[in-house]
């Protein structure tokens, strides 16, 4: 039974990505052989605003976006600071558990504003750092060996299965080994650093499952870990989209990269606001 239990949540957390993922590579189909050089113009010119609007977009309560911009980043449709932007912002089921709990809105905005707020900063300033990717659309769908006679729906259909079967299989794993650890026993590993349950928060966030920031949410409102370590642990928690980054860009160094970013910006922003609510 739990099994099955298990299997259900990790194919829910699948389904939920899919319409995400299939308007996405639509677009990249539709990017490749309708717009041309007139899209990839349009998306060049307004490339600084990107990490801005991607901290917006992020804030919709859906891990689905994540993994659509992890394929738009890996294409060059957006920079590596949007993507941190996406991932920082991108708030998973926290929002949903929150309101299914009847949280106070008092708990809910300030952790939406601390997201959009660290997101734009760290965007923008990585973006300023790292090199500018030229947009190939082309050469990812040839990497994803597409059979474009059927026409782009078609193809784009095809991506997203392909994707899609794979995050099945990963998120399965995933769930499996939390379901193995058991919530109590991360409750009481986090519970066992109170000193350092920002940093704690955030190692529990970067696991690629919606579960985690189930498991966050639920301990900031019985009050297991305080403000700084719920908004740590949310920041570098972007669902699947980590993983779906892992299976449409073939370069590592980069992926590890995009990681790296996104903890250190999730840890220094809570480790920033434990800082500011001990001076206040």
């Amino acid at each position: 039974m739990v099994l099955i239990d298990i299997l259900l949540d990790s194919l829910s957390d699948v389904v939920k990505i899919i319409p995400f993922l299939f308007i996405i590579y639509l677009l990249l189909e539709f990017m490749e052989h309708e717009a041309g050089h007139k899209m990839e113009h349009f998306l060049e010119k307004h490339r600084r605003l990107n990490p801005i609007m991607g901290t917006i977009m992020g804030l919709i309560p859906s891990c689905g976006f994540a993994g659509a911009a992890s394929s738009l980043f890996a294409t060059g449709v957006i920079s590596a600071g949007t993507l941190v932007a996406v991932y920082l912002s991108s708030s998973d089921e926290m929002l949903s558990i929150m309101l299914s709990m009847q949280a106070p809105f008092s708990k809910i905005w300030p952790i939406l504003i601390v997201k959009l707020i660290v997101a734009g900063i760290a965007g923008v300033i990585i973006d300023q750092f790292s090199k500018k990717r030229s947009i190939d659309v082309e050469e990812f769908c040839e990497r994803e060996h597409d059979d474009h006679s059927h026409g782009i729906f078609y193809s784009a259909a095809m991506h997203t299965m392909q994707v899609a079967v794979w995050l099945l299989l990963i998120t399965l794993v995933f769930n499996l080994i939390v379901a193995w650890i058991g919530e109590d026993s991360l409750r009481l590993f986090v519970a066992s650093y109170p000193n350092q349950s920002v940093f704690v928060s955030t190692l529990i966030g970067m696991i690629p499952s919606c579960a985690s920031s189930i498991l966050l949410t639920k301990m900031y409102l019985e009050g297991v870990i305080g403000f700084a370590a719920v908004c740590a642990g949310l920041l570098v928690n972007a669902g699947t989209g980590m993983m779906v980054l892992w299976r449409v860009n073939p370069d590592l160094k980069e992926n590890f990269q995009i990681m790296f970013l996104t903890w250190l910006c999730g840890l220094i922003g809570g480790l920033l606001i434990e800082l500011i609510l001990t001076l206040i």
